[in-house]
């Protein structure tokens, strides 16, 4: 009664705080701290409603993870309705302790306060000299990590983050996962090793969050500008029928707890992936290997796992991360164990599709298998279950092709189909087995790369191995697994060849079947940590030198995921794109102030682009965004154009774009001096422009045609 008590007054506390931050002071570390105590005493009470048969951190990311995703249905049915606005999200902070004191006290759960209280009263387990030692140089290490990664901005335009970035941050994080690997060698002090493998997570995946304060990629610079516009508007015309997962735990965020919009996107993805996903790993690992050390040993596998998806916060990196949280949230489910029960998966499912439907729809389909699976389903009808059973696989078969062709019709999108793609011949000669066996004389990045194009290979094989030696003490849920792996399988094939999004400029016609790729393997990760407890049970009794080569090997292997997650300009691969610099912000600026509020049209590459779209905005003449979109649009192609020939024609040319253009006479044509054929366009351009400039040291030239 009296811990009832306590939750009591810290809801009635939390509130007060809450209402001040809100409406007078405005202050981000008030609100983030008060963010912080959201999620762990409102994500603990949820969990432990959830399931109650769970131990501390196996009930309290269910609880963190159940939460955002309710807020997440919550506004994003409010955007619909209605509009996403302060007074809703603030309505939804106000009502979530009114909520929790509900479900508390009508399913008698213990509280945080009691658990606290609990673990101050218990008999305290000593931690050795040793663990001290390790854990205050961990401390030491990740600390000297982020404070070289602060210290180290980059502005300028570069291909890769490890241009610019010290070599030391290598070392660091070399150092940082040798010691975090070895506590979790130790098995023990388990709570202590978790924090630090999700700082190490964190690490691993902030480093264009950190390095680049302008902002890292294309996409996120269109997501943060719609966010201000829906933070300020409440609403976007035309309401998009996706994405707005996203946008809503961002506004949530910036309404509720007042965290800057650009600061919540840049950090929501790397920051829940480092809090959640060690803690669902080890929630699945427990469940699977019934050993609590082994079950730790197997966090090292999230390194075999696709994460560069993770690295910036996009839809598609928010609803990957969903996905394989819904995995890992289902293994008690796969072993026929009562919770989570399906209605909470069936939530995050929900939640998921709302985020991104690539990811959203497969969530969706895994949800249907567990709920189809022949052992809950009505034994009087088993004729009508395996044709519902089938149906549905056919269905997900085919699915994502479908749900594309769809909405090609429907937004008046071209799609093509190459049916002489079906022919083996072009299969086997597609195949490029060669780059496995690539040798550019340089032991070390040799080495890494190997791993990097194995990742998968190596990942299928261990879930293959932990199928075939398993599969019969498996329940028969496990199947739902490799069914979605197979319907997966089957769509990539699809989008991979017979489909042609032709809409798309040509070196972004595979983006959409290679995302697939990541989901085929997050629904095979708890065959993979069968697969890796059975291979750590065995090592953990070999002599020490192999269990030291294990665990260097284990090292090696997040080091070069470390590196590999990142676009990389080396002897091996080199990034195209570039980040967008202080020089394409100032460019955007140039122009505006040239225009002297006159309509106009710019010609740039994508970089400058997303400059504009951060600085600006969203300009539109008709449906013609005013700087070029690269995902094939007409002024893209313009731009292309251009390059090619920068002439007074080509400019007239590019005006007959805009609807009723006669209002628009100005066109900007902007040359970054990165590209190979920048000397040659400069000069050509000057020649025909009726205007030209310069600036950050000839980084960027702007031409101008008044016409």
């Amino acid at each position: 009664m009296f811990h009832r008590l306590e939750l009591n007054i810290f809801c009635v506390l939390f509130l007060a705080f809450f209402l001040f931050n809100a409406s007078l002071l405005h202050s981000v570390s008030l609100g983030a701290f008060l963010l912080c105590l959201y999620l762990i005493v409102f994500g603990w009470e949820l969990g432990g409603v959830l399931v109650a048969s769970e131990k501390a951190v196996l009930r309290w990311w269910i609880g963190i993870w159940i939460l955002i995703s309710s807020v997440l249905i919550i506004l994003t049915a409010s955007y619909y309705i209605w509009a996403m606005t302060s007074e809703v999200v603030i309505v939804c902070v106000l009502l979530t302790p009114i909520i929790i004191l509900w479900v508390t006290r009508r399913f008698k759960s213990s509280s945080l306060f009691t658990h606290a209280h609990d673990l101050w009263h218990e008999h305290r387990h000593k931690l050795p000299r040793l663990v001290w030692l390790v854990s205050a140089l961990l401390v030491f290490l990740f600390t000297l990590f982020f404070t070289t990664l602060t210290g180290s901005p980059v502005t300028e335009a570069v291909r890769s983050v490890w241009e610019r970035l010290p070599v030391s941050l290598f070392l660091l994080f070399t150092l940082s996962a040798s010691l975090v690997f070895g506590s979790l060698w130790r098995g023990r002090e388990r709570a202590i090793a978790l924090i630090f493998v999700c700082v190490l997570v964190l690490a691993c995946l902030s480093v264009a969050a950190i390095a680049f304060p302008i902002g890292f990629g294309f996409d996120s610079f269109i997501h943060k500008a719609t966010e201000s516009h829906l933070a300020e508007f409440g609403t976007i015309t035309p309401k998009p029928l996706y994405y707005i997962g996203q946008y809503a735990l961002v506004l949530f965020a910036y309404h509720g707890f007042q965290i800057p919009i650009d600061l919540a996107d840049t950090f929501l993805v790397p920051v829940l992936t480092a809090l959640l996903l060690p803690m669902a790993w080890y929630f699945a690992a427990v469940h699977i290997t019934r050993k609590r050390g082994v079950a730790m040993l197997t966090l090292t596998g999230i390194f075999l796992l696709p994460l560069s998806p993770f690295i910036v916060t996009t839809p598609q990196a928010l609803a990957n991360l969903w996905t394989l949280l819904l995995v890992l949230a289902s293994v008690p489910y796969l072993l026929e164990k009562e919770h989570p029960r399906l209605r909470v998966l069936f939530v995050s499912a929900v939640a998921t599709l709302l985020i991104h439907p690539i990811a959203g729809i497969p969530t969706l389909l895994y949800f249907m298998f567990l709920s189809t699976d022949p052992h809950s389903t009505n034994p009087r009808t088993p004729k009508t279950n395996r044709i519902v059973r089938l149906l549905l696989i056919a269905c997900a078969c085919i699915v994502l092709p479908l749900s594309f062709v769809a909405n090609s019709l429907m937004s008046d999108q071209s799609l093509g189909l190459n049916w002489a793609s079906l022919n083996p011949v072009t299969w086997v000669s597609s195949l490029n087995l060669a780059v496995f066996f690539e040798n550019r004389f340089s032991p070390l990045m040799d080495l890494v790369y190997l791993y990097g194009r194995s990742a998968m290979v190596i990942l299928v094989l261990i879930a293959a191995f932990a199928w075939i030696e398993y599969h019969r003490d498996l329940s028969a849920r496990f199947r739902a697994l490799l069914l979605m792996v197979l319907a997966l399988t089957v769509n990539y094939l699809i989008m991979s060849t017979i489909l042609e999004f032709t809409f798309l400029i040509d070196y972004e016609r595979l983006n959409y079947a290679t995302r697939l790729l990541p989901l085929i393997s997050f629904f095979l990760v708890p065959l993979l940590i069968l697969g890796l407890g059975h291979l750590f049970v065995n090592i953990k009794g070999q002599p020490l030198i192999l269990r030291a080569c294990v665990l260097v090997g284990v090292v090696a292997i997040a080091s070069s995921a470390f590196y590999l997650s990142y676009p990389r300009r080396d002897a091996y691969e080199t990034n195209h794109g570039f980040n967008v610099s202080q020089a394409d912000i100032d460019a955007v600026h140039l122009v505006e102030s040239l225009a002297d509020g006159q309509p106009y049209l710019a010609l740039a590459n994508q970089s400058v682009s997303a400059a504009a779209i951060q600085e600006i905005g969203f300009r539109y003449y008709g449906d013609l965004f005013f700087y070029p979109i690269p995902t094939g649009g007409e002024l893209y192609a313009s731009y292309l154009e251009m390059n090619e020939s920068p002439t007074r024609e080509m400019a007239q040319e590019t005006l007959r774009l805009v609807p009723q253009h006669g209002d628009v006479t100005t066109v900007f044509f902007l040359v970054n001096n990165y590209w190979w054929d920048a000397p040659r366009i400069i000069e050509t351009a000057k020649t025909t422009a009726d205007d030209w400039r310069s600036l950050g040291e000839g980084q960027i030239y702007v031409f101008r045609w008044d016409l």
